[in-house]
């Protein structure tokens, strides 16, 4: 029983050296599988961070565009209201002269008729 005892004893022994150096070796890849989960985290948030800052680049980008184009769109509105108030002061000339145009053709023919 004694030479049991003591084979299980040392049996006991290496297993718990066993034990010891496999969970060290399993620690050792729960370090290398924590580093690696870590790098692909970083390199996720980096890739994550680049298309980030693309988005925002493209988005100042159209702002800065379509601001420029309000501006031109502006400019042009700008010069059509102006060439739209010319146009109606021009109308309203011309309408007035042809008013007085008329009258005046009026009279002349009412002195023609009235001369005769």
């Amino acid at each position: 029983m004694i030479l049991q005892g003591g084979v299980m004893n040392k049996l006991t022994k290496v297993g718990l050296l066993l034990a010891v150096l496999w969970s060290g070796a399993a620690l050792a890849q729960t370090v290398d599988e924590q580093l690696l989960a870590a790098q692909m985290a970083f390199q996720q948030a980096e890739s994550q961070q680049q298309k980030s800052d693309k988005r925002l680049k493209d988005a100042q980008d159209a702002k800065t565009l379509a601001e420029q184009k309000l501006a031109g769109a502006q400019a042009a509105l700008d010069k059509a209201d102006a060439e739209l108030t010319a146009a109606t002061a021009a109308q309203n000339q011309a309408q007035q002269a042809s008013q007085q145009a008329t009258q005046t053709l009026q009279q002349a023919w009412q002195r023609k008729e009235g001369a005769q």
